[in-house]
C-alpha cells in the first residue's frame, strides 16, 4: 500500500511538471525561487532551444538541471537525454550526487531508475535514459566526432566554463533527434555556469546585453541572492573572500571581471583602443595581412597610419588573387611601399608574399634581439610571434598607444576585443610561451584572425625598415 502511495505521489509530480506547474520544485517553506521557476518555464516552452542559466554561485543551477532532466525523463517514456561535463570523474562525484539528492527530495522511488556505472548512464523503468558525457577536448578528436552519431531529445551541459565551444557546437546538433515529434517537445540544450570570458561570453552574454540574442536563445542571470533556500553562511563566505575577482564573479555575477593572472592585456585598456584619439600617428603607413591558412580561416587585411588602424578588409572565403588585389589596391590608395607590407607566409600566404614581393612573416621564426638595461635579464621568447604579441600587449595596448579608427561593424569590434583578451602566458615555463592558437580556437570557437593581423604591426617597431630586401622573411631564420 505504501508503495502505491509513493507511486501516486510521483505520478502527481510528473503530471504537474507536464502542465507547467513547478511549485513542488521552486517552493518550500513558504518561499519561492522565482528565477529557478523562470528557468523551468523556459526549459519547457515551445520557442527556446538554447538556454544559458547562471552568472553567479549559489543560484541552484545544478538542482534546476537535475530536476528538469529527472521529470522530463519520467514524463516522456523512452526519451533520451544527456548530462555533459568537462570530466566524467567530476560528473560522477558531483553532478550525479545532486541528481540523487533531487530524487530523494521529491520522493522518487529507487525502483524508478538505476545507474549503470560501467557505461555511465541512468536508465529509467519507463525506457527513458540519461547519458553522462565526458566533454573534455581530446587531441585525437578535436572536432568531437565521437558525439556525431548520437541522438538525443535534449541535454544539459554542467559548468559551461570548463568546456570548449566545439563540444557545445556539436551537441546542439544532436538534440531534437529522439521522440521529440511524438511528444511535441522542442529540442533543448541547457547550459549552467559561473561567469567566464570564453565562448559563453561572446555567444550568450554579450548578445543578451545588447539585445541581440536570436529568438531561440535565452540567458537568465541567477545570483546567490535569488535563491531563498541558500544557507546564510554561504553568502557570508562569498562576501568575505579576499579575492576581488572571485567576489566580483561569484557574488556579483560580473562577466567583465577576469581572475586569470596570466592574461597580458588589461581589459579596460583593450576597450580604450577604440577611443584613443590622442595618439600621434606620425607619417608612416603600413599594411598587415593574415591570410586564411589553406583557406580554412578568414583572411583579414589592415591598413595602419602609425599605430592607428584606419581600414580593415575581411574575406571569409576568398581566392589568393582576391587578397592580392585588395592589398595592391590599399597600397595604391594609401601610398604604402612594399617594404611596409607584411603578410603571414604560412600556408597559402606564401604565394601572396611571392606574387606581391612583400615581407613574409613566419610565426615560428627566431625572435629579434632585444636590448635591456644593465642588470636586466634579456627575455627569452618561444618564437617571434610570441615576442611581438607580448610587445603588443605590454608596450602598446597597456600603454594606450594604439587606436582603431577604422569603420567596423559591432561584430568586428566584439571579435577584436575578445581575441585581444585571449593573450595569455603559460606559467612555469623556462621561456616566455603563450596559449596556442589551437587552444584559442577551442576557447572562442573560431580562429583569432584579427589578433594575427594586429600583432604583425609590431614587426615594424622592431625592424627599422630601410634598404632591407622587401622579400626577406621577417623571422630571420
Amino acid at each position: 500500500m505504501q508503495g502505491i502511495q509513493m507511486l501516486d505521489k510521483t505520478a502527481i509530480k510528473v503530471e504537474a511538471f507536464k502542465r507547467g506547474i513547478f511549485d513542488f520544485i521552486s517552493c518550500n517553506g513558504g518561499k519561492r525561487h522565482e528565477k529557478q521557476e523562470e528557468a523551468l518555464r523556459v526549459l519547457t516552452d515551445n520557442e527556446t532551444r538554447e538556454l544559458l542559466y547562471g552568472g553567479a554561485a549559489g543560484g541552484a543551477k545544478s538542482w534546476t538541471g537535475a530536476s528538469w532532466l529527472l521529470f522530463s525523463a519520467l514524463a516522456y517514456p523512452g526519451t533520451k537525454w544527456f548530462i555533459g561535463r568537462e570530466e566524467l570523474k567530476r560528473l560522477r562525484s558531483s553532478t550525479l550526487l545532486t541528481f540523487y539528492k533531487v530524487c530523494k527530495a521529491y520522493g522518487i522511488p529507487d525502483s524508478e531508475y538505476s545507474y549503470n556505472g560501467q557505461d555511465n548512464y541512468i536508465q529509467f523503468k519507463n525506457g527513458s535514459r540519461i547519458d553522462m558525457l565526458d566533454l573534455r577536448h581530446k587531441p585525437s578528436d578535436p572536432l568531437y566526432e565521437r558525439f556525431g552519431s548520437l541522438e538525443y531529445t535534449g541535454g544539459w551541459v554542467e559548468e559551461g566554463g570548463e568546456i570548449n565551444f566545439g563540444a557545445f557546437d556539436v551537441l546542439k546538433t544532436r538534440i531534437g533527434r529522439h521522440l521529440n515529434g511524438e511528444f511535441g517537445l522542442t529540442p533543448k540544450i541547457f547550459v549552467t555556469c559561473n561567469p567566464k570570458k570564453n565562448w559563453m561570453y561572446s555567444y550568450f552574454y554579450k548578445p543578451f546585453k545588447e539585445d541581440l540574442l536570436k529568438p531561440f536563445q535565452k540567458f537568465l542571470q541567477a545570483f546567490v541572492q535569488d535563491n531563498p533556500f541558500i544557507e546564510k553562511d554561504y553568502i557570508e563566505l562569498l562576501q568575505g573572500t579576499t579575492d576581488k575577482a572571485k567576489r566580483e564573479r561569484l557574488l556579483k555575477g560580473n562577466w567583465e571581471y577576469d581572475d586569470n593572472p596570466y592574461k597580458l592585456c588589461i581589459y579596460d585598456l583593450i576597450l580604450d583602443i577604440f577611443r584613443n584619439t590622442h595618439i600621434n600617428r606620425g607619417k608612416k603607413k603600413y599594411i598587415t595581412a593574415d591570410v586564411a591558412r589553406f583557406g580554412s580561416d578568414s583572411a583579414v587585411i589592415g591598413v595602419w597610419h602609425g599605430w592607428d588602424l584606419i581600414e580593415v578588409h575581411e574575406f571569409e572565403i576568398s581566392k589568393t588573387t582576391e587578397i592580392q588585389a585588395c592589398i595592391e589596391a590599399m597600397q595604391n590608395k594609401h601610398r604604402v611601399p612594399k617594404r611596409h607590407c607584411i603578410v603571414d607566409s604560412d600556408g597559402v600566404g606564401g604565394g601572396v608574399v611571392d606574387n606581391l614581393d612583400v615581407i613574409g612573416f613566419k610565426n615560428n621564426g627566431r625572435p629579434f634581439k632585444e636590448k635591456t638595461g644593465k642588470g636586466k635579464e634579456v627575455p627569452k621568447y618561444r618564437n617571434i610571434k610570441t615576442q611581438l604579441i607580448v610587445y603588443l600587449a605590454e608596450k602598446i595596448i597597456n600603454e594606450n598607444m594604439m587606436h582603431i579608427s577604422a569603420e567596423l561593424s559591432e561584430k568586428q569590434i566584439e571579435r577584436i576585443k575578445e581575441e585581444l583578451d585571449t593573450i595569455e602566458r603559460i606559467p612555469d615555463s623556462d621561456i616566455i610561451t603563450l596559449v596556442s592558437k589551437e587552444q584559442i580556437k577551442q576557447d572562442i570557437g573560431r580562429s583569432p584572425d584579427y589578433l594575427d593581423m594586429i600583432f604583425m604591426r609590431a614587426y615594424f617597431d622592431f625592424k627599422k625598415v630601410g634598404t632591407t630586401n622587401a622579400g626577406s622573411i621577417a623571422s630571420m631564420i
